[in-house]
């Protein structure tokens, strides 16, 4: 190994020396080897009591990434194993595996630059190493000839002997010079990481015991931490603690946009331990639907997971605004795994496992037949979720303007009105002392347009209507605020909640979604009113009664939104969102 990296060294230079990236690996090898001499480095072992590993499947892991997949696998030993080879600062990966026979089998790779060959045999050496016996012919896929297993590494066969004794079968990975993920924002344990990780995205498989993980990470420590175990017992404390995270971690470690959100998966848990079971029968096979209406987080989602593994919650025609009009909840779908349908995901999810996309079917009959499969779904949602008996609304802004009043030693202001609200889009509110702009501004003649063809019309999908309301919110503090709220009709209730905007800033790159902020003390007309957990928001609005029509209404409201400088970077914005009853046919 030491030889061919000096190797790959002295090749890899141009102009006399290594470019940046390169230098910074060479660095990391190097700095690992002095480990190594010191017998001072970490090594991470996985073992897992799956079927094990033969020589086609080693063979596979050592080849070039291509997913290989049968008809009911999960493509284990595709291009995912990759993602391991920068963990270890040597780029070194060994494997291990037993059979049920008792039959094992070991290797290895290393991942460098390519190299010179011998003066004599003038041809490059490939930028991949081997811990095998020598290649074999390659006939009837036999590429590789394996060490006996008397030669096995000592490491690898004291865990193989360790599957042996508890599992009979099973599989390791050994990662020689564990660099931690690199990770230096971060004090992440390694039970963190694979906790984290493991809850966020395979809820669903350790929530039904279909999954136990556990971390023994004594040798990392001075003091001993012991095993640590995450399975269906311990994952609701672990999800618990993540309930309100939307990321896992900062934008500059190495989990920064782990998907699904620590939120999601506390969502999921929640739908699976709460929710209805179901089975959606469709032509290309069934789906298990489990269902919780209202939604836990207030908002719609449809979540894919197959074989206890979240996939996506991206999918086409079951997205929020294809359930417009009824009642919030959350779906999680777990297609079968035998069957069309089954087969047509899998596949459509591509090599890493994370979208649902038609671009990876083959021709237009798979498409239609994925495409049948989730208008199935989507249709029997509609039919068991109820149609909500309410009406939404966001407010239009109006003039509000200071007159006079001063900040008070926490920093708010006392904001009142004068004449008539004028409904102004897009301002933003001043800070105090400007005069409001006149509501009939002379309009700037301009010359007369050209006539031009009127394209036809088109019908809308639902009659359009004067908005009954108008607000604005003034910032009282960093947890606080005032809305003053008009309504041009009466309304005997009204239930108000505060949605808190992302995704607004000027670089569009914010991922996530809007948030439902918790209201925790609301004063309306001078009375305090505690909040009321309706609709599945869990104390997120507050109701109000009647609301006289031309009325200018203040209230104060405190709430519970992060602190969005810190946690998104800024850009947001704090909106009114008001529901109120339909009237009834007969009224």
């Amino acid at each position: 190994y030491t030889k061919a990296v000096r190797e790959a060294i002295e090749f890899g230079k141009t102009r006399g020396r290594l470019s940046t990236p390169d230098q910074q690996i060479v660095d990391q090898i190097e700095g690992a080897l002095e480990r190594l001499a010191d017998s001072d480095h970490y090594m991470l072992s996985i073992m897992d009591n799956g079927v094990g590993l033969d020589k086609k499947r080693m063979t596979a892991i050592l080849g070039d990434g291509i997913s290989n997949k049968s008809g009911v696998s999960a493509g284990s030993y595709g291009v995912g194993h990759f993602t391991a080879v920068p963990t270890s600062d040597l780029r070194y990966l060994l494997y291990g595996g037993v059979q049920a026979s008792g039959r094992r089998v070991a290797a290895g790779a290393a991942f460098l630059a390519s190299r010179e060959g011998s003066p004599s045999s003038g041809h490059l050496r490939a930028a991949r190493g081997y811990l095998i016996k020598g290649f074999d012919t390659g006939q009837s896929g036999k590429v590789f000839e394996f060490i006996d297993p008397a030669e096995m590494p000592l490491p690898l066969a004291d865990d193989l002997r360790t599957i042996r004794r508890n599992w009979r079968h099973g599989t390791v990975i050994h990662i020689p010079a564990f660099n931690w993920f690199r990770d230096k924002d971060e004090a992440w344990s390694l039970w963190d990481i694979v906790s984290k990780v493991a809850a966020y995205n395979f809820v669903v498989a350790i929530q039904r015991g279909q999954l136990q993980i556990e971390v023994d990470e004594d040798s990392a420590y001075e003091e001993p931490v012991g095993v640590q175990t995450l399975d269906k017992n311990s994952i609701e404390s672990v999800l618990d603690a993540e309930r309100e995270k939307k990321y896992i971690a900062g934008k500059s470690s190495f989990l920064a946009g782990l998907r699904p959100s620590g939120q999601v998966a506390h969502s999921i848990y929640q739908v699976l331990i709460r929710g209805e079971s179901h089975v959606v029968k469709t032509k290309f096979g069934d789906v298990p639907v489990q269902l919780l209406v209202p939604s836990p987080t207030g908002r719609t989602r449809v979540d894919l997971v197959r074989n206890g593994m979240w996939i996506t919650d991206s999918l086409q025609d079951l997205q929020k605004s294809d359930f417009t009009g009824y009642q919030t909840f959350h779906a999680v779908l777990m297609p079968k795994s035998r069957g069309e349908l089954h087969r047509l995901i899998r596949k459509a999810e591509g090599p890493m496992h994370n979208e649902l996309s038609f671009k990876h079917l083959d021709d237009k009959l798979e498409k239609e037949r994925l495409r049948d499969g989730l208008h199935a779904v989507r249709d029997w949602i509609r039919g068991h979720v109820p149609e909500i008996g309410t009406e939404e609304y966001t407010p239009d802004d109006f003039l509000v303007v200071e007159t006079g009043g001063e900040a008070n030693g926490r920093g708010s202001q006392r904001f009142s009105m004068y004449g008539t609200p004028v409904v102004v889009q897009g301002l933003k509110l001043s800070s105090g002392g400007e005069e409001p702009p006149s509501p009939n501004p002379r309009p700037t003649p301009r010359p007369k347009p050209r006539p031009r063809p009127r394209p036809p019309p088109v019908k809308p999908e639902r009659p359009s209507r004067p908005l009954p309301f108008q607000s604005i919110v003034v910032p009282q503090g960093r947890n606080a605020h005032v809305v003053s709220l008009q309504c041009t009709e009466d309304a005997d209730e009204v239930s108000l909640s505060l949605r808190l905007h992302e995704n607004v800033d000027a670089t569009c790159d914010r991922i996530w979604p809007d948030q439902v902020i918790a209201i925790s003390r609301f004063t309306f007309r001078g009375t305090e009113r505690p909040p009321r957990a309706d609709r599945g928001l869990d104390g997120k609005e507050v109701t109000i009664s009647g609301l006289v029509a031309g009325e200018i209404y203040e209230m104060a409201i405190e709430h519970e939104a992060v602190d969005v400088a810190e946690d998104v970077g800024g850009g947001s914005a704090l909106s009114v969102v008001l529901h109120r009853p339909r009237p009834s046919d007969n009224s």
